[in-house]
């Protein structure tokens, strides 16, 4: 949802008209003046027969929903910003003509966009992607919230670990054990809500610092000298944008193991070091290496602010527009 909140901040700050559609789950996260509407949406793939009915229904209904909305709102384009919460909209653009463009955030194309990306004006890609995409795809890096880059950020003294916006419970406790072996060090472990109560329960450690969740990552990223972290495209690319050195640990049940191709990206061009969730008990030797050498992590640090543009929002609209007046 980040993605798309802050590429509609940038689509109204250039004073265009923006209508969110989203379902249950996302409209938590939809900023305050921007206009939403909820439809239908669950997931289908990885799901038993009668979730995959259930599924077909909402679509059905998120579609017939979304068509009423595009003839209510008339956009001269609809944006879907990945999974299955935007097929609905995309597929109901497609049948009343109107244009659609498509943001993938993965290395690993997600089924949405391989499944409507031939009708697209453009797919906007936040990492290379590793397969074909049908249509014109143009990587622009991914949108991220101005507020989460801090851009002339100095390097921090602390170790944070990282599970997504979930949490990660292998993460947590590794963490919490990483944190035991080295007390010289200082760790915040971002826990997720469903592990929070258990790590605090944990005997006390003066080096570790917990928190639940937070809406403003940069106050965490201005603390961290490494990072420790699942691959998610968008705490990825925050990461490399703030120029912090990361150890990698992808989680190995993503849909098409889309977190090791993004992981792979980001280590191949040396901002990281990508560490399979089987290997994790390396993490501690590849850390401690980190720590003791400085001029490593000074070029991981610029070699990540190169990988990740600050500008994909201003750039995406840029395009549309330009597509929209051709």
């Amino acid at each position: 949802m980040f993605p798309a909140s802050a590429l509609a901040r940038e689509l109204m700050n250039r004073g265009h008209d923006v209508l969110f559609i989203t379902d249950e789950r996302g409209s938590r996260f939809v900023q305050d003046k921007v206009k939403a509407e909820v439809i239908p949406a669950t997931a289908f793939f990885g799901r038993s027969l009668s979730d995959k009915l259930k599924a077909v229904g909402g679509y059905l209904k998120g579609k017939r929903r979304s068509m009423e909305l595009i003839d209510e709102f008339k956009p001269n384009a609809v944006i879907g910003a990945g999974g299955y919460a935007s097929f609905p909209a995309i597929r109901a653009a497609k049948t009343k003509r109107v244009p659609y463009f498509l943001l993938e955030q993965n290395a690993v194309p997600g089924r949405v966009t391989r499944m409507t990306a031939g009708g697209a004006k453009e797919v906007y890609c936040g990492i290379p992607p590793t397969t074909r995409i049908r249509g014109k795809v143009v990587v622009t890096g991914n949108v991220l919230r101005r507020s989460v880059i801090i851009r002339e950020r100095k390097e921090g003294e602390e170790i944070l670990v990282l599970g997504g916006s979930s949490g990660a419970r292998r993460l947590n406790q590794f963490g919490y054990k990483l944190a035991k072996r080295m007390p010289e060090e200082r760790f915040i472990i971002l826990t997720g809500r469903r592990d929070y109560q258990e790590m605090r329960a944990r005997p006390r450690l003066s080096n570790i610092e917990l928190f639940e969740f937070t809406e403003h990552p940069e106050e965490l990223y201005a603390r961290a000298k490494i990072a420790i972290s699942r691959a998610g495209a968008i705490m990825l690319s925050e990461l490399l944008a703030n120029g912090i050195p990361s150890i990698l640990v992808p989680f190995p049940y993503a849909v098409d193991d889309h977190q090791t191709s993004n992981a792979r990206w980001a280590a191949q061009a040396g901002a990281a070091v990508l560490i399979p969730e089987k290997e994790i008990e390396r993490v501690e030797i590849v850390l401690s290496k980190l720590i003791d050498d400085k001029t490593r992590r000074e070029l991981m640090s610029v070699a990540g602010r190169n990988l990740v543009p600050y500008d994909a929002a201003s750039q995406i609209t840029e395009r549309i527009e330009e597509c929209l007046a051709a």
